[in-house]
């Protein structure tokens, strides 16, 4: 059994496979502790990023595993696909555009077992082609054990991102909770992933170095995602977190302590992260965008307008604004 499994989702990925395998390969807790799972999305680039993957599975037989699915259904199911091989410890998800620090997973899993979390993730920072990149401190190092529900209820306002890159996972936490992704969804899955884990875990630690350099993919599935449906999947992933959280008993007492809070977090995921990206991307019908996705939100919080967070902070004004008055 290897201590890391690091899951690796792939699709028409052909021009950056090298550059990543090339971080992970170096990775200073060493090849023999790794498992690299490359699950192919059935990309439809002729092969190219599948005949890529398979030169690392024989250069590399005992340490790199491929799959090769038949049809696309979206990173959350072949991130579902790795999960279901991976036999690591500890789980990491890693997208195929992006660059690992040479040193995280061993930093991370130091951690991990030093600090015994459910989680440990890094700061991360964002990169283009021709910049450079280099490790710097973006923050402090901190340890979060959540005990409480006002220890949650903290952590859902100030800690927890959404990405599910850039961390560690344990696997039986994963597991003992049934974690998974939704399929068949192209944007926001690990909105549902990351929002389930974020409720779950008793424990992160946080490195305050930049171990992990997201691509701003300019050809990828986010940056170039103008198509309405694709967008407004993201309130499909919503419903479809809240029905995983009735079914798991949260609304039945669970969140007593924290529900302004939680209320707060689907907010900020919900209505101000899509509303940003609609109008940072200068969308010509963002009105009919933001008008949508208020419309989301307001069904299951309708008082979502008076939630202390939203108003106490003159930052989040024009979302007031937006989220009180349909523009449309």
């Amino acid at each position: 059994m290897k201590a890391v499994s690091i899951i690796i989702p792939c699709y028409n990925a052909a021009e950056y496979l090298d550059r990543c395998m090339e971080h992970l390969l170096l990775q200073t807790i060493g090849l023999e502790k790794m498992e690299i799972i490359l699950v192919d999305d059935a990309s439809t680039d002729d092969g190219a990023t599948l005949r890529g993957m398979m030169k690392y599975e024989r250069n590399y037989p005992d340490h790199v595993m491929v799959i090769a699915c038949e049809q696309n259904a979206g990173p959350g199911a072949a991130r579902n696909i790795g999960l279901a091989y991976a036999s690591g410890d500890y789980i990491a998800f890693v997208d195929a555009d992006d660059i690992m620090d040479v040193s995280m997973l061993e930093r991370m899993h130091e951690a991990m077992r030093k600090y015994d979390t459910d989680v440990v993730e890094c700061s991360y920072k964002t990169f283009a082609d021709g910049e450079e990149i280099y490790l710097e401190k973006r923050d402090r190092d901190y340890l979060i054990r959540i005990e409480t529900p006002q220890d949650r209820g903290r952590f859902l306002v100030n800690s927890f991102k959404t990405a599910v890159w850039g961390r560690l996972y344990r696997r039986s936490f994963l597991h003992r909770n049934s974690l998974s992704f939704p399929e068949n969804i192209r944007y926001g899955e690990d909105n549902f992933f990351s929002g389930l884990a974020m409720l779950l875990c008793g424990s992160v630690y946080h490195i305050g170095d930049t171990l992990y350099y997201y691509y701003r993919n300019e050809k990828g599935l986010i940056r170039n995602n103008t198509d309405n449906g694709r967008i407004r999947q993201l309130a499909e992933v919503m419903e479809q977190y809240l029905l995983a959280l009735n079914d798991r008993g949260f609304f039945q007492g669970v969140m007593d302590g924290y529900e302004e809070e939680f209320e707060w977090y689907m907010i900020y995921k919900y209505f101000m992260d899509p509303v940003s990206f609609i109008i940072s991307r200068q969308m010509q019908d963002w009105k009919e965008q933001v008008s949508f996705f208020r419309k989301a939100l307001l069904r299951f919080f309708p008082d979502a307008c008076q939630n202390r967070y939203l108003n106490g902070d003159v930052r989040w004004k024009d979302y007031v604004f937006l989220l009180k008055n349909d523009i449309i």
